[in-house]
């Protein structure tokens, strides 16, 4: 059996609890309940159980047709007494507008966050235990505002930051910070980036190694804080990659796709679409995102749905 995606329309085996397209919970088709069977009834006569739904008693023969007008009544339910100690509903600013849900690496749900128009601090230091654990995580790690009736995600870590799901293409600014699977790249364009120490010599002459003419941009594998493993040139006008088929290809990436990702050049400006991977692609949060019904992002080494009252 396949499930079909509410949001996208994708095809997703019935294991599944998230899209493989668009990340969205998968909901199992409900299943009509069983007819109430009637209950057993004793003949009048004889005494003999006789299954619901009989009309005459298997041991004597006695019609039961009549028996359920004679049924005893039911009681009358008892008048409900009040309670002397009555319960203070929450403070309007304490009532959730909606949640975070922790989704574990195999796609089931974990700890639930509640969001309130108070706002919460996330982090080591915060209320949720199951945050307190991360060692990715920073002490106040992102804020969550709640103002002019919408909420904001704000990224307070400088370290390792917040990455936002792309749920649509979206544009690539210089210094942008890309993660697909565990491979975290940043972006440049290429007239950003540091030239090399310059070389003595005649100035006709062109070094080896000086850069195609024709690259206009870069994506270096980020190893650590200040550290790059390798670099990109990007020449074409769009670039694909993945585990299996693209022109940068991570394959020892359990969690990169095939084909994951493309980066892409229009009207001089660099974008990032993301090609219905599994495990979906990344850009880290640069300036305060305003939070949707659906959204994902991922902090330290927690992925959190966004669900908020409709």
């Amino acid at each position: 059996m396949v499930l079909k995606c509410e949001n996208c329309g994708l095809e997703n085996e019935d294991e599944f609890k998230f899209c493989l397209g668009c990340g969205s919970k998968l909901e199992e088709p409900e299943k009509p309940e069983p007819a109430a069977q009637p209950e057993a009834v004793d003949c009048p006569n004889c005494g003999t159980e006789v299954p619901g739904g009989f009309k005459f008693c298997g041991a004597c023969g006695t019609s039961l047709a009549d028996l359920s007008a004679t049924a005893d009544p039911e009681p009358e339910s008892s008048p409900t007494v009040e309670s002397d100690q009555s319960s203070e509903s929450p403070a309007a600013d304490e009532q959730p507008l909606g949640e975070l849900t922790v989704i574990r690496p195999d796609g089931t749900e974990g700890a639930r966050i509640p969001l309130t128009p108070e706002g919460i601090m996330l982090g080591r230091d915060s209320e949720f235990d199951v945050l307190t654990n991360d060692p990715f995580l920073s002490p106040q790690h992102a804020e969550v505002c709640y103002e002019a009736g919408s909420f904001k995600l704000r990224c307070v870590d400088e370290v390792n930051g917040v990455y936002w799901r792309l749920r649509d293409d979206v544009e690539l600014q210089d210094g942008a910070l890309i993660r697909i699977g565990q491979e975290v790249m940043r972006f440049n364009y290429f007239s950003n980036v540091d030239p090399l120490d310059e070389i003595d010599g005649d100035d006709e002459v062109v070094a080896k190694g000086s850069p195609d003419p024709g690259i206009w941009g870069r994506l270096a594998l980020i190893g650590g804080p200040g550290i790059e493993t390798r670099a990109f040139a990007i020449s074409s006008d769009e670039i694909t990659i993945g585990r299996e088929v693209g022109m940068i290809l991570f394959r020892d990436d359990g969690f990169v796709s095939g084909k994951h990702a493309r980066i892409y050049r229009e009207n001089g400006k660099a974008y990032l679409r993301d090609l219905g991977s599994s495990n979906g692609s990344y850009v880290r949060l640069r300036e305060d995102l305003n939070l949707s019904d659906g959204d994902l992002v991922l902090m330290g080494q927690q992925l959190l749905r966004v669900t908020l009252e409709q």
